[in-house]
């Protein structure tokens, strides 16, 4: 009976934690609805924003995030160029309809075929992050898609081990990623979500505004998470394919990092991939991994040179 009453329990606890999970989501959709259009693209929906005229600068998102993330930039470079920012699949509200999560250099086709859609004719690549690595991506495989890329704090490198803010994505086993992705993840994500906010930022503070403008609520759907997830686990080998690739690389590289980026240090991803590319240029500034929030400004005039160089090449 104690066996039988136990096994009810855990049940139980089970779909509460399920049902508790799909209400979270929906409300998170609800606080941070689709604010773009949708475009099908090689068995993906995209959800994408498109803004102003002039130049064409796209940019892509980090781990776990979505377009919003470029709040602080997209209207100030939307004054003077085309902005489009696109969630990559499986982020956002970007979707797969058909097939498996696709790794990076495979999500990096599908921006490079979108690209191709919209008529966008060698636009000036931004991304952040894990977005810098799919631009890098993007630019080795597909270097008729793009003029020049502006990285910013972007993962480069084969890392010896994932930073302690997202320890808790590396999940092998499909399996089990799912389970935590619907029962655990939302209460422990809500739990860590002020710690993991101050170590994302460090050293500086996120911005009152940060959780309502950014859209991070939506990392708190299942769906996103599993997408993280597999993120994390595949980008070392598809790193480990690129980075012998990059002397090929001849457009211009615009590295930009925060001194302080405890997620990724500059030395390691900025320095060494500068030192690899015959045309690239490391900009750094005083700040953490988030610049794109807390040095928008900075931010904003680099990717104007850098779209205005592009244009002109």
């Amino acid at each position: 009976m104690i066996v039988i009453a136990a096994g009810a329990g855990l049940a139980l606890l089970i779909v509460g934690l399920t049902l508790f999970t799909a209400v979270t989501a929906r409300q998170a959709e609800a606080l941070a609805p689709p604010i773009g259009r949708f475009i099908d693209v090689d068995g993906a929906r995209l959800h994408y924003l498109d803004r102003g005229t002039g130049p064409v600068v796209v940019m892509v998102h980090g781990l776990g995030g979505n377009l919003r993330n470029f709040y602080e930039l997209i209207d100030e470079l939307a004054a003077t160029c085309r902005v489009v920012a696109v969630d990559r699949p499986g982020s956002g509200y970007s979707t797969m309809l058909s097939g498996e999560h696709p790794a990076l250099r495979a999500q990096a086709t599908i921006i490079a075929r979108f690209l191709r859609r919209l008529e966008l004719d060698r636009p000036l690549l931004v991304g952040h992050s894990l977005g810098g690595a799919l631009s890098l991506a993007l630019a080795l495989d597909h270097p008729d898609c793009v003029r020049g890329l502006v990285l910013i704090s972007t993962l480069s490198q084969v890392g010896r081990a994932a930073p302690a803010a997202f320890k808790s994505l590396e999940i092998r086993s499909p399996t089990l990623r799912w389970l935590i992705a619907w029962t655990l993840m939302v209460p422990l994500g809500k739990l860590s979500h002020q710690a993991t906010l101050e170590a994302v930022f460090a050293p500086e503070s996120a911005p009152k505004i940060f959780e309502v403008e950014s859209g991070s609520v939506l990392g708190l759907r299942p769906g996103s998470f599993i997408a993280a997830s597999k993120d994390m686990i595949t980008v070392a080998d598809e790193l480990a394919i690129m980075t012998p690739r990059y002397p090929s690389l001849t457009i211009p590289v615009d590295v930009i990092f925060g001194r302080q980026d405890p997620i990724l240090d500059y030395q390691a991803h900025g320095e060494h991939l500068v030192a690899a590319l015959p045309n690239a240029t490391l900009h750094l500034i005083e700040g953490g991994h988030m610049i794109p929030i807390t040095a928008a400004d900075q931010i904003v005039n680099w990717i104007r040179q850098a779209a205005g160089h592009a244009q002109r090449s």
